[in-house]
């Protein structure tokens, strides 16, 4: 897979705000399979970093995608800053590949693998009913030490066995009356929500078997203004600027680690006067 196909067909995938550049480093990196830079906008892939095939050029153009979610989680929901990969990064990358496999850009996931994803369904299915089931058993247990003069907190600490946090959050779980097809995680997302209209988003977007982070994300709109406006405009250049300073401050230190290491050193203020 060349770079112009790469590009071809992130573009195929969303409509940027900001155009973007793809290009192959040519090397092979242990550290990364490519890297996004905001102030030029530019895709890099260390493309021998995959084999060749069909298997090789997948998980290529997932990576790609990657860097394509980092553009998009930048240039249009200004979400800049050290952590890079939150919830909102996350829910961009899988919505992204939900369409790459529709369109035949990513691999589908062969029959074995759904077998086992099958399998992991099942399992985590039957965790969020157990999830269920103890939040409808401490409310009866709550009522039961209500009668019998008992500490409810008591119960569930030295008698159950569980935190505080564990019961709460089993009760609201129990409460939120999700359907038996969404997984532990997303279940335990939807009913954590507070907010009643986006915990309406976040149900519709579970029923619809979206991930954790699409679950999470759902209701989130983009920030009001145009992507060029002064507010985006200055975070960006501030995120330049620490990264260029960062940069500065690593060479210094390389610069000053060898000048003290292996008889490099800076002659003093006399030794520079005898020179002369």
């Amino acid at each position: 897979m060349t770079q112009e196909e790469v590009k071809n067909r992130l573009v195929k995938l969303h409509e940027c705000e900001k155009p973007f550049a793809v290009t192959f480093s040519g090397r092979k990196n242990k550290s990364a399979n490519g890297t996004y830079r905001l102030f030029d906008n530019l895709i890099t892939i260390n493309e021998r970093n995959f084999s060749e095939g069909e298997a090789g050029d997948s998980l290529l153009f997932y990576t790609a995608m990657h860097e394509l979610a980092h553009h998009i989680q930048m240039t249009e929901y200004k979400q800049i800053g050290n952590r890079s990969y939150t919830k909102l990064f996350n829910a961009i990358l899988d919505d992204l590949a939900d369409k790459a496999q529709r369109l035949g850009f990513y691999r589908s996931y062969s029959v074995e693998l759904e077998k086992l994803i099958g399998e992991a369904q099942s399992i985590t299915r039957q965790i969020a009913k157990l999830q269920r089931e103890l939040g409808k058993v401490l409310c009866k247990l709550n009522d039961a030490c209500e009668k019998e003069g008992v500490r409810y907190e008591d119960a569930v600490k030295r008698g159950v066995k569980i935190s505080l946090e564990t019961e709460k959050k089993s009760r609201v779980i129990a409460a939120a009356n999700l359907p038996e097809s969404v997984s532990a995680d997303v279940q335990e997302a939807v009913a954590g929500e507070r907010d009643e209209e986006k915990r309406r988003a976040m149900t519709i977007a579970a029923k619809a078997g979206k991930s954790v982070a699409q679950v999470q994300n759902a209701g989130t709109s983009r920030p009001s203004g145009k992507s060029g406006s002064e507010t985006g405009n200055l975070l960006m250049e501030k995120e330049r600027l620490e990264k260029t300073i960062e940069k500065l401050q690593q060479r210094l230190r390389e610069v000053m680690a060898r000048l003290n290491t292996g008889g490099l050193r800076a002659p003093c203020a006399a030794e520079r006067s005898k020179q002369c």
